[in-house]
C-alpha cells in the first residue's frame, strides 16, 4: 500500500515510517522540519519539505495514496499558550487542508494523531472515549477540533477516519532539548549532563507512559481496520497503569530537585491513565512495553 505520513521526521512519525517500511509499504513523507530532524530520514522513503497548510501542494502529494497518517503538529501545551495563532494554523488549518486534499483525491483512510489532553481535568483519572472533553489550553482544543473535522469529513464526504488519542508517548528519538521536551526526555538530558532532575511540584502527578513502539503499531492497526464508508472512530492509545514523576526519576536514577509551587499547576492534571478496552476490542491493540522495560532500553542507548 502507498501511504502519506505527515510529520515523518519527528519523534513518533519517524518511528512510524521505519515500521511501515519494514512491513513492505511505499511511504511518502511531508515534513517542514520545524521540529523534525534530517538525520531521521529512511533511504527507502520519499521526502518533501512542504507546509501541510498549502492546499495545492497537499492535493498534489495525496494523489494515488491509499491512506494518510497525519502526525504533523506544533505540539505541547506551553507553545500553544505562547503562540495560539501560529499553533492553530499548523494544527487546525493543516489538518483541515489534508482532509480537503484527501476529499479531492478520494483517499480512503485518514489516521489522525490526537492527544489525551482533550480530556483535561476529569473526576475519574482513568480516561474513556465516552467522557466529555475539557481542553485546558489551545493545543488540546486544536486537537479536539481536528477530531471534529475528521468526524465531519467522514459524514459529509465518506472518508474513513480514525483519531488516536495518545497518552504520554516516550521512546527512541523523543525530544530532549528545548521547551517542548517531555519529562522523560528532560530527565535523560539532565542525567547525561550530570545535573539534578527537575521535578515540578511534589512529583506525585501520574501519567500513562506509552512506548512509541506500541503507538506506531496502533497506527497501522487503525489503517488496516475494516470500516464502512463514512465511518469514524476514536481510540485511546495508552496504558492503564499510572506512573508518577517521582517513580520515573527513581527508575532513571540520580539526584532530583523539586520546584514548588508547580508553575504548571493550573494546566496540569494530577492523575491520568487510559482505558484502552475499546482499542483492545476493535483494533486488537494493547500496550506491550512496560515503563520499566522502556526506561531500560532508553538507558541502554548511546548518548
Amino acid at each position: 500500500m502507498k501511504y502519506l505520513v505527515t510529520g515523518g521526521l519527528g519523534f513518533i512519525g519517524s518511528n512510524l515510517v521505519d515500521y511501515l517500511l519494514e512491513k513492505g509499504h511505499e511511504i511518502v513523507v511531508v515534513d517542514d522540519l520545524s521540529t523534525g530532524k534530517e538525520s531521521y530520514k529512511n533511504p527507502k522513503a520519499t521526502y518533501y519539505n512542504y507546509s501541510i497548510a498549502d492546499l495545492n501542494l497537499m492535493t498534489e502529494l495525496t494523489k494515488g495514496m491509499d491512506g494518510i497518517f497525519h502526525l504533523a503538529a506544533w505540539a505541547r501545551l506551553q507553545r500553544s499558550i505562547n503562540d495560539p495563532l501560529g499553533t492553530n494554523h499548523a494544527n487546525v488549518t493543516g489538518t483541515l487542508t489534508l482532509l480537503q486534499a484527501a476529499r479531492v483525491n478520494k483517499v480512503e483512510k485518514f489516521i489522525f494523531s490526537s492527544s489525551s489532553s482533550v480530556y483535561g481535568m476529569q473526576e475519574n483519572p482513568i480516561m474513556e472515549e465516552t467522557m466529555s472533553t475539557n481542553p485546558l489550553h489551545p493545543y488540546a482544543l486544536q486537537k479536539l477540533v481536528g477530531e471534529m473535522y475528521c468526524r465531519l469529513y467522514s459524514k459529509l464526504f465518506g472518508i474513513k477516519t480514525v483519531a488516536l488519542r495518545y497518552f504520554n508517548v516516550y521512546g527512541p528519538r523523543q525530544i530532549i532539548d528545548g521547551d517542548y521536551a517531555l519529562v522523560i526526555g528532560t530527565f535523560l538530558k539532565q542525567k547525561r549532563e550530570n545535573k539534578k532532575m527537575t521535578i515540578y511540584g511534589d512529583g506525585r502527578q501520574t501519567r500513562a507512559y506509552t512506548h512509541v513502539g506500541d503507538v506506531v503499531r496502533a497506527n497501522l492497526l487503525a489503517m488496516e481496520l475494516s470500516m464502512e464508508k463514512g465511518e469514524s472512530e476514536i481510540f485511546n492509545i495508552g496504558t492503564d497503569r499510572e506512573t508518577s514523576i517521582n517513580e520515573i526519576a527513581k527508575m532513571l536514577g540520580g539526584e532530583v530537585e523539586h520546584i514548588i509551587p508547580n508553575p504548571r499547576g493550573e494546566f496540569e492534571e494530577r492523575r491520568k491513565a487510559a482505558n484502552y478496552s475499546k482499542a483492545l476490542k476493535i483494533l486488537g491493540w494493547k500496550p506491550t512495553v512496560t515503563i520499566e522495560e522502556g526506561i531500560k532500553r532508553l538507558l541502554g542507548q548511546k548518548s
